[in-house]
């Protein structure tokens, strides 16, 4: 095992030029970048994933590449570029597919999980083995818990895509595994499978769940929302491309909200056959209803599927489904792979890329087909009302010819634009700088990267929506979309010309919601969730000596005062001392900080917070042991503050043990009801 601490440090990455050498396209909104050496990933047949996803935790956006021969490569992004590194990661067998960093036991640090399939060669044979793993970050080291986490259930399973999100809402993540079963050919027989987070392991609920559902080839699951609840559904792409005698449609499955779903595509418009590669959700129309864009392939004498074009889904008002990619201009006739919402040029719409791969099949008598990725660049409002479509500009770009299967948005350089890297069968990523101060010298944006406290700790489902000029835009944070792709965890935001966003509305996972207006352009904020519940008190107050008590929303992973890190939430010191404090979450990424205010923490009125003392104070804040408890005391003793218990009334007479001014038999008596008591209870 090799923790963090002890990375081996492989290859730096060099840059030709301050940071990227780029080669300009003819709007320069696209620059291929040449990292010097180039980061080495390639795939085959059926396609693999990326994750843009920052699994060290220092603010950079690192790149974790799968590739066709097995193997996992960890690039660490810096300010001069990427590293490859060695976190001591291997994969058992079959070929890694979809690659996931997540925080799945909710402790503060990033976890590595990731699906394999089956190997193959384009229709000349199959292997039958694969293994999914799970590697848990455990004090900086990562340890194979495939097991431990019930994760084996997967073994030699044809698993493709991931997809995690709270479905349960007990504040953890569950995982939608994807499996691509060939059910004509026999081959691959196994279902989708979804997995509870229990909260130490997953349990297989595909069954009980009702998502256990029949023999499909499925790429990829998404989390949405597809009935206006508050529950996330689930959205299940099928590849009908493969087997003439199988006619699988896409799946929509409504969560119920009992740990069961409901398979409703047909009351939704959403069970439509076609080759389908990629489920990208996203609110092209700004209409607050996510819309969905599927990807087809193209080649036609093997296709006989009504849908023969890329497929876009726009939601009405009535929550139902409506096939509109010829009236969007997005009817792609493209064999298409991987798409993704990415507002390129930060003018405040979302353009869609599109990743393409050319195929000869065999048989087909016909010369290989070469496509363009799609690069498909909104209209802006006048989608909304249909006057306008999606233009095309798929020849405008650099790279344009690589022929890719994964696409991934994510920051290389932190200017607060969306970077692009694809993944393909080429021996290396294609990656693109985005060049909006160039195309777009006036254009702003803002960034938001958010973190759970009272939800899941990574905020998966998160709904962001930027409002700037009136003009809404919606971001929901996901783990696992697209065709295989992990984005990276910061939402990126358009602001065109506008020097700052009107108002920012988080809806939190666990349906709380919060408001931050005024936000100037081109901000990088990290929210975290309960962010008001952090402040300092004064706990005790003895002389000149303060104990203070910062409080902070859940899942804190540690703290710090005057710079010093620790583990306490509690300070000790004198009265008046400079003193600043800080919370973290995953270890720094997230903050909150603030200083000690002498002035109102000494304004808090002090006395007797106790309600069963006899000067109990109910407005009072801080306790000061002024107490008293004469009430609980017997005949002729009294309360000591200074003891803390009950002593006799009139030391001078110590005989007169009941106070009634003569000694007695009544004294007498009254002794003997305490007889064999402790002394120390009757000490001055």
């Amino acid at each position: 095992m090799m923790g963090l601490s002890q990375w081996q440090w492989i290859s730096g990455m060099a840059f030709l030029g301050a940071m990227w050498c780029g080669i300009s396209s003819v709007q320069a909104q696209w620059q291929l970048a040449l990292p010097d050496p180039l980061i080495e990933g390639y795939t085959n047949f059926l396609g693999q994933g990326l994750s843009f996803v920052d699994f060290n935790l220092d603010g950079w956006d690192d790149l974790t590449v799968p590739n066709a021969s097995g193997g996992l490569n960890f690039h660490v992004g810096g300010p001069a570029g990427f590293t490859q590194v060695n976190l001591g990661i291997e994969p058992a067998f079959g070929r890694p597919t979809a690659v996931v960093w997540l925080d799945i036991d909710n402790d503060g640090d990033r976890d590595f999980l990731h699906t394999s399939s089956m190997a193959i060669t384009f229709f000349g044979g199959a292997s039958q083995l694969s293994r999914s793993r799970v590697w848990i970050n455990e004090d900086g080291y990562f340890v194979d818990r495939t097991s431990e986490w019930g994760w084996d259930v997967l073994d030699n399973r044809p698993c493709t895509g991931l997809a995690f999100h709270d479905m349960d809402g007990d504040g953890d993540l569950d995982g939608m595994v994807s499996n691509y079963a060939l059910p004509c050919s026999d081959l691959w027989m196994t279902e989708n499978v979804l997995m509870e987070n229990a909260g130490d392991s997953f349990l297989d609920v595909s069954v009980s769940s009702g998502l256990a559902n029949g023999l499909t080839p499925t790429f990829q699951s998404v989390w949405m929302h597809l009935d206006g609840d508050s529950l996330m559904d689930l959205f299940v792409i099928n590849d009908a491309g493969v087997e003439g005698g199988c006619v699988p449609t896409n799946e929509a499955y409504l969560n119920n909200g009992d740990g069961t779903f409901t398979e409703s595509s047909a009351l939704l418009g959403l069970d439509v056959t076609m080759s389908s590669m990629s489920s990208t959700i996203g609110d092209p129309d700004a209409d607050g209803a996510e819309e969905i864009f599927v990807t087809n392939q193209s080649l036609e004498p093997f296709y006989t599927y009504p849908q023969v074009t890329s497929a876009y889904f726009d939601r009405d008002s009535a929550g139902d489904f409506t096939e509109a990619s010829a009236v969007s201009g997005l009817d792609l006739t493209q064999w298409s792979w991987s798409a993704m919402w990415v507002d390129a040029d930060l003018n405040g719409w979302d353009d869609l890329m599109v990743a393409t791969y050319p195929y000869n099949v065999p048989g087909d008598g016909e010369d290989t087909e070469f496509y363009e990725n799609c690069w498909m660049e909104h209209p802006g409002a006048d989608l909304q009302s249909g006057a306008a479509a999606f233009a095309d500009h798929s020849g405008e770009w650099p790279g344009e010819l690589a022929p890719l299967f994964c696409l991934v948005r994510g920051d290389l350089d932190q200017d607060g634009d969306p970077d692009m890297v694809g993944l393909g069968t080429g021996q290396y990523l294609t990656v693109w700088d985005n060049a909006s101060e160039e195309s777009h010298p006036g254009h702003h944006g803002l960034t938001v990267s958010v973190c759970g406290t009272h939800s899941n700790s990574e905020a998966i489902g998160t709904r962001l929506v930027l409002h700037v000029d009136g003009h809404p835009q919606q971001r929901v944070l996901r783990a696992g979309e697209d065709l295989f792709a992990q984005h990276s965890t910061t939402q990126f935001f358009g602001l065109g010309n506008a020097a700052q966003a009107d108002s920012l509305e988080v809806f939190w996972p666990d349906g709380a919601r919060e408001v931050h207006v005024s936000l100037a352009a081109d901000s990088a904020l990290r929210l975290v969730q309960g962010a008001e519940e952090a402040q300092l008190s004064l706990l005790s107050l003895d002389g000149d000596v303060a104990t203070l008590q910062l409080d902070l929303p859940p899942k804190w992973t540690g703290v710090s005062w005057n710079g010093e890190e620790g583990s306490e939430l509690t300070w000790s010191g004198p009265v008046g001392a400079a003193l600043t404090w800080e919370g973290q979450w995953f270890h720094g990424l997230f903050t909150l900080s603030g200083a000690a205010d002498w002035s109102a923490l000494q304004s808090v009125e002090a006395g007797c917070t106790n309600p069963v003392a006899d000067n109990y104070a109910p407005t009072v804040e801080l306790d000061d042991g002024s107490c008293t408890y004469q009430g609980f005391c017997g005949a002729g003793t009294v309360w000591s503050s200074a003891t803390g218990h009950c002593v006799v009334a009139d030391p001078n007479c110590p005989q007169d043990v009941n106070g009634d001014g003569s000694v007695g038999i009544a004294d007498i008596l009254y002794l003997l009801s305490y007889f064999g008591s402790d002394c120390l209870e009757f000490a001055d």
